[in-house]
């Protein structure tokens, strides 16, 4: 019982277990029952004070069994190494002082990264010339070249997207998990602020725009940088500047990811969820989408039984939007990434067939190899990870 934190967002409470990465909403009574027994009040008194907080009879013992049901009474966690979600720390991450990381989400801050994001449309809206197309993808004269330096400039930009969330958390006093994972069929980095759920929720925007926010900055650095070069202020290099180009399609389609992909999971699917005042819609939606297409196992109707009704009520309408772009999803994989995928393996049997091992295309076509099969093999072997942790409530 001690381990068990009380949080209260107006008439809102959660119960959680930070080792164990689980937090349930529950009504002010049954948050006083918990706080009596924390400061040493027996059963008896604990229910009494619960049931003078509800104004009608309280079962506390039925109380403490759903607790224990939802696992926030099984013992602590066991310490790990590497990170994950129950009780695994970043060393790096918790030795930034929370002083040093609120200067990056302070008043000054944000007004930074609301003017680069402002000055990004701007340039976008006013300049068609800047504005980014597919065709920039091809930046090289070596399609596959083009692709390849683009990925190894983008994963450092993730990875800083990441750490931007982790930062921000930090700036609230709430440890923050990096892992990577899956949306749909895509292979990304995700940063689990699970803890963020004992904060108020007013305090919840920055850690989850703060990735965004970041991405803004980038944003508005290329474009300014290439708009200088077109109003000769600078003089870059052609290639440099086509990069830049190149970086610019891959900031915008991650940015307009981030609200076209709200069903998966995305930033402003938190914020939408935190909006919305839900503690668990992601896998209220699932659960309810698919009792409505196929059918519930006994232990999924039980999961979806626990969930709050508020969740579930919202659920039922955030569900059309599910399959909607679960269908949009798989449609942008059929078209897009399976016809990109042969072609690139196709290109590479030929140079694998015919080059030497001392030639760059053949190493570019390893390289190609390794990403095509870890897009097509990691999300289902994480999505198989993450079903067999949340069964051990590893993941919540």
């Amino acid at each position: 019982m001690t381990r068990l934190v009380v949080a209260r967002d107006g008439e809102e409470c959660v119960l959680g277990r930070p080792d164990l990465g689980i937090y349930v909403a529950v009504p002010e009574p049954g948050a006083v029952l918990v706080e009596t027994l924390q400061a040493g009040g027996t059963l008896a008194e604990a229910t009494a004070a619960a049931s003078r907080a509800a104004g009608a009879e309280v079962d506390g013992q039925d109380f403490l069994e759903g607790l224990a049901a939802a696992g926030l009474l099984d013992a602590a966690a066991e310490p790990a190494a590497g990170s994950g979600p129950a009780g695994r720390r970043i060393r790096w991450i918790e030795g930034v002082n929370p002083r040093t990381a609120r200067r990056l989400f302070g008043r000054t801050a944000w007004t930074v990264y609301s003017l680069a994001a402002i000055f990004a449309a701007g340039v976008l809206v006013l300049r068609p010339d800047l504005r980014p197309s597919f065709e920039h993808s091809w930046w090289l004269p070596d399609p596959v070249l083009s692709v390849l330096v683009v990925m190894l400039v983008w994963i450092p930009l993730a990875a800083v997207h990441e750490a931007w969330h982790w930062l921000a958390g930090r700036a609230i006093g709430v440890p923050a998990v990096f892992r990577v994972s899956y949306r749909g069929a895509f292979l990304v980095f995700e940063t689990d602020l699970t803890q963020i759920a004992t904060i108020p929720r007013r305090r919840r925007y920055g850690p989850f725009l703060a990735g965004m926010a970041v991405d803004s900055v980038w944003l508005a650095l290329a474009l300014g940088l290439r708009l200088a070069n077109r109003e000769a202020v600078l003089a870059l290099p052609g290639a440099l500047d086509r990069l830049l180009a190149a970086l610019v399609l891959a900031l915008v389609f991650g940015i307009v990811w981030q609200f076209a992909a709200v069903f998966l999971r995305s930033d402003m699917y938190a914020v939408l969820a935190n909006a919305l005042r839900c503690n668990d819609l992601y896998r209220a939606t699932w659960l309810t989408t698919k009792d409505r297409l196929w059918r519930l196992t006994e232990a999924e109707a039980g999961e979806l039984g626990a969930i709050g009704d508020h969740d579930r009520r919202v659920a039922r309408w955030f569900g059309v939007v599910y399959p909607a772009g679960m269908i949009v999803v798989g449609w942008t994989v059929l078209a897009w990434g399976v016809p990109f995928s042969i072609s690139m393996l196709l290109w590479v049997q030929g140079n694998l067939g015919s080059l030497e091992p001392t030639s760059a295309a053949f190493w570019e076509s390893i390289a190609v190899v390794l990403v095509v099969v870890g897009q097509v093999v990691a999300p289902p072997l994480l999505a198989l990870r993450e079903r067999r942790l949340r069964g051990t409530r590893g993941l919540r």
